[in-house]
């Protein structure tokens, strides 16, 4: 179990993430995610649960360029199916970027409402790791989602919407992708992502009735904003990585 943190830890922590996850989310709320971060001390990954439902894993990492499909694909290992995601970087007092990424998800493997225990949230910590430490992380996930004869989604078509709309700022580029869901599809569009070199500040992700809604507000690696020819090229690599079907591909904005 984590302890509380301080008063000044968790004001600290609120006040490096965005101003809507302040607004969002109820003081006890916080206090769990504020927990997990103070508990990953010099660790690579602390993972905790919160949330009354009994669904919420708060997973905080050491931010690193590919994380998000590491993190998925520790969800898949464990046979935990993503319902709701939401994921944000902040800039811990010692200047390192840390990734405090929240999951609401189902055990695939237990009946309909089946509460999380902390014997869940230790699992993904240990699968995370080791998939941390993994030369080839993606064999490792693609075995497993092979290894589900009736994985969700399998044998369904497919109808995908991918585009880019317009940031107010100028500076972040968001890409929404609508599809059938399926095991393992935040991983692979995380991966397809990572391997397209862009990086992800944050990003929602719904599930609707067997519909997936996902945001990725991205940026380039180095931080410069996504041109327009490179819009192009995410938005084929990411209907690549859902699966060939029926597509849409609106022009990039």
């Amino acid at each position: 179990m984590t302890r509380r943190p301080s008063p000044e830890f968790i004001t600290a922590f609120v006040e490096s993430l965005p101003r809507a996850y302040g607004d969002k989310y109820d003081p006890d709320v916080i206090v769990a995610h504020a927990s997990v971060s103070a508990s990953r001390g010099p660790e690579p990954v602390a993972v905790g649960l919160f949330g009354r439902a009994g669904n919420g894993l708060s997973i905080v990492a050491r931010d690193r360029p590919g994380l998000l499909a590491l993190i998925s694909g520790s969800l898949v290992v464990c046979r935990l199916d993503v319902n709701h995601a939401e994921v944000y970087t902040r800039t811990t007092q010692d200047g390192t970027k840390e990734a405090v990424d929240l999951f609401w998800v189902r055990k695939l493997d237990a009946p309909p409402g089946t509460a999380l225990v902390q014997a869940d949230a230790e699992r993904v910590q240990e699968a995370l790791r080791k998939l941390l430490g993994e030369t080839n992380p993606r064999t490792v996930v693609d075995r497993q989602i092979a290894a589900s004869a009736q994985h969700k989604g399998a044998g369904k078509s497919v109808d995908a919407t991918v585009r880019f709309v317009a940031d107010a700022s100028g500076g972040l580029a968001t890409l929404e992708v609508e599809t059938t869901d399926r095991s393992g599809l935040l991983f692979s569009l995380a991966t397809a992502l990572f391997e397209q070199r862009v990086q992800i500040v944050e990003s929602e992700v719904r599930t609707v009735d067997e519909r997936v809604f996902d945001r990725f507000r991205l940026v380039e690696f180095d931080g410069t904003p996504i041109s327009s020819a490179r819009r192009l090229e995410i938005q084929v690599a990411i209907l690549s990585a859902i699966e060939p079907a029926r597509r849409s591909v609106p022009p990039p904005s």
